[in-house]
């Protein structure tokens, strides 16, 4: 089920550069915004025909059948429709999603962290589970900026599983400088988490060394509407934004339209502009390499991570702590931590 909605996110935004700005207007968050009517009928068909033909092949059977994946996952994923090509990098540097995860020999994942679809919720779990993770802060905590070969090391033992390589993968220079030091022939990262994953991908992973692809996605509305408001406070940030207090969402829908116009679909091609076949490719690609999971079904998205990533919570009592401290009881008794 989240490969449709993913392709649905991805078309949405394609779709939005087909009609003109009707008078309809919609409601979101007190805000009246104009939306494209002919955009929501195309993301519509879009949307119907990949779920209707995702529901005709079996889900890879390492994700039906593992012990510490619900049954809910026996739905269908995989659509045995007329097939496009690939991205060459894709074919190259990753594993297919219905390839079963290797007991043998280490498979580093990637995780495509996009703004604000649940991405910094999930690096805090990873970091609860203490498992050895490349981000933009391993560089940096403890002085590890100048270093000439790949660690692994865990800066607070005696308050936090937290365990870093020390590597930043937030821009393209740190990217190369990872690849430099051996990051993935290292194999010491269980999971590398980059907001550039097309250049990651290319800069890091080779046809010796393929990785996993993870990814988050939420509806594109519901992310830039909470993107408008997280950036006129988050002082922290580089894109802080404190002049977005004296705007209205809907002067700057209008104002920021073309920049996120797209967006996801830029990100994967690696291009601002492109054809229809390149976008035809890049849906191929996710359907056959993407591991793809909702914000809106964060527990379960995080379980069928775990599995492409081998970790079997149900074996971990610290595993199993953290899933309950992040998401609850299976039963409800406890509430949840985190969101």
């Amino acid at each position: 089920f989240t490969i449709p909605y993913a392709l649905f996110a991805l078309s949405f935004s394609i779709a939005t550069s087909i009609g003109r700005v009707s008078t309809t207007m919609v409601t979101i968050a007190s805000y009246r915004i104009p939306q494209k009517d002919l955009s929501l009928v195309v993301s519509f068909i879009v949307l119907c025909a990949l779920y209707a033909a995702s529901t005709n092949s079996p889900v890879s059977p390492y994700l039906r059948n593992s012990d510490y994946i619900p049954e809910v996952y026996s739905r269908s994923l995989l659509s045995e429709s007329e097939p496009h090509s690939i991205h060459q990098w894709a074919e190259i540097d990753l594993i297919p999603v219905d390839q079963t995860p290797s007991t043998s020999q280490h498979e580093t994942a990637l995780f495509w962290h996009i703004p604000k679809s649940g991405g910094t919720t999930l690096k805090r779990l990873y970091k609860c589970f203490g498992v050895s993770i490349a981000e933009k802060f391993g560089a940096h905590v403890q002085h590890h900026q100048n270093d000439t070969e790949i660690i692994s090391f865990t800066p607070w033992p005696k308050y936090s599983r937290t365990t870093y390589i020390n590597v930043d993968v937030s821009n393209k220079e740190g990217i190369l400088h990872a690849r430099d030091l051996g990051l993935v022939p290292s194999e010491k990262a269980n999971i590398i988490i980059t907001p550039l994953p097309e250049f990651a991908l290319g800069t890091l992973f080779d046809e010796s060394h393929k990785g996993r692809f993870l990814m988050l996605v939420r509806h594109p509305i519901e992310r830039l509407v909470s993107l408008f408001y997280y950036l006129q406070v988050a002082t922290w940030e580089k894109t802080y934004r404190p002049s977005w207090k004296n705007t209205t969402l809907l002067q700057w829908s209008k104002s920021h339209s073309k920049i996120w116009k797209n967006f996801l679909v830029k990100k994967i091609i690696g291009k601002d502009d492109f054809t229809e076949d390149e976008f035809l490719e890049m849906m191929e690609t996710v359907r056959k390499y993407f591991v793809v999971g909702l914000m809106d079904e964060m527990e379960e998205s995080v379980k069928r991570f775990n599995a492409v990533m081998k970790l079997n919570v149900n074996n971990n009592t610290a595993f199993e702590e953290c899933m309950v401290e992040f998401f609850g009881n299976t039963d409800g008794s406890s509430e949840k931590k985190n969101s």
